[in-house]
């Protein structure tokens, strides 16, 4: 069983690193995105930038209850977890993560083909 989380944990590793920049964090933000989740993701960006996860962790929380498509606030989430060494939610919300990207590309793509 530790060889699959540490196994698990390099993975997230791996795509952590190569997420890790704040700034194109946010230039990827939904435009469909309400207000109101994107203040409370930018605010936990901010928190997060100043070493404050645990309270990020509540403001992306925040976001993704205000809007559950919002991708990158499952991201901000996975990271901010991440940094509070709680590695099981991380991945859970790094997986989130993904999974909404996906969904959202999918959507957006079949939306093109209608018109």
């Amino acid at each position: 069983m530790r060889k699959v989380h540490l196994c698990l944990l390099s993975i997230f590793l791996l795509v952590a690193m190569g997420c890790a920049s704040l700034p194109s964090h946010y230039v990827g933000i939904n435009p469909q995105s309400s207000d109101e989740a994107i203040a409370y993701y930018t605010s936990g960006l901010t928190l997060a930038s100043q070493g404050q996860h645990r309270d990020a962790i509540g403001q992306f929380r925040k976001a993704i209850a205000a809007d559950p498509n919002f991708a990158e606030a499952y991201l901000g989430l996975s990271k901010s977890y991440y940094a509070t060494n709680n590695y099981d939610f991380a991945i859970f919300y790094n997986i989130k993560h993904y999974e909404t990207e996906a969904n959202r590309d999918y959507t957006y793509n079949v939306r093109l083909d209608v018109d």
